[in-house]
């Protein structure tokens, strides 16, 4: 398959700022990639390490809010605008001991269409439990907190594999060694990204967009100035007052955030029962 042009991601442009979309600066990445249009979110997608590379979102109040109005359906399935050679399956994931990672998460759909895409499995990667539930779960919050308090965001979220020997489920499916969410705001001309390890030791650096670009070889916002790219935002670690979501800090150690599992699933359980 051919490398992904400008021209595959015309009908999603509104996802990428100024239009344009990330280009890659290592061009081994570009190795079997296919872009792909969803409803609200743009994904460049690999058939190399069968995951997306990234997956960008243009965000709004509106949207965040028409949102909070769409029940939670998982409906995980296959990509079939994918050949068959490149797409993840089902079985990759089954018994792996990764979760099944949204790149352009389920909470930021504003309709049952766009729900639908973002459980595709061209919009997910294998994450680690802890990494998936409590860290990027918080960062996935503190961006719509974000978007609420300036009314618009642009966000592009992906993958890095940066370590000589990786994991692959099912003999087929790379596991990433990272995962980051870049976030660029309009209303103050700045940006910065969230960087974090892909393992269960709930650790996260906030980096610029430069220094990303030396870490994965994307420049996922081509279009921002360099002044914009050399400065790291300081991003929240967490979404305000809003308790309904975990924070990752000193005051909540690991085996806090154990027992409010445990609390959870018992509460599940309760729920089904009643």
């Amino acid at each position: 398959m051919s490398v992904a042009h400008a021209e595959d991601l015309s009908q999603c442009s509104e996802s990428f700022y100024g239009g344009i979309y990330p280009e890659f600066i290592n061009t081994k990445l570009s190795q079997n990639t296919q872009a792909l249009c969803f409803n609200g979110f743009a994904v460049m997608y690999s058939g190399v390490s069968r995951t997306p590379l990234w997956s960008a979102e243009y965000l709004t109040r509106k949207r965040l809010n028409d949102a909070k109005q769409i029940d939670y359906d998982a409906s995980f399935h296959e990509e079939s605008r994918l050949p068959k050679s490149f797409r993840a399956s089902l079985e990759d994931y089954s018994g792996s001991g990764y979760d099944r990672g949204h790149l352009a998460p389920n909470g930021d759909m504003a309709n049952r269409s766009q729900q639908y895409d973002s459980f595709s499995l061209a919009n997910i990667a294998p994450q680690s439990p802890r990494n998936s539930r409590y860290v990027w779960r918080n960062i996935e919050s503190a961006t719509r907190y974000l978007t609420q308090q300036y009314g618009e965001i642009y966000t592009v979220t992906g993958v890095a594999f940066t370590t000589k020997k990786l994991a692959r489920l099912n003999n087929r499916v790379l596991v990433p060694s990272h995962f980051f969410k870049a976030i660029y705001i309009p209303a103050t001309n700045q940006a910065g990204v969230y960087y974090a390890p892909n393992d269960e030791f709930e650790s996260i650096e906030i980096i610029s967009l430069d220094e990303l670009i030396a870490q994965t070889g994307i420049d996922v916002m081509p279009v921002l100035d360099y002044q914009v790219k050399a400065q790291a935002l300081d991003l929240p670690l967490k979404a305000g007052k809003d308790l309904d979501n975990l924070t990752i800090n000193d005051e909540e150690p690991a085996w806090m955030l154990f027992v409010l599992g445990i609390i959870d699933w018992i509460k599940g359980k309760i729920q089904l029962l009643v």
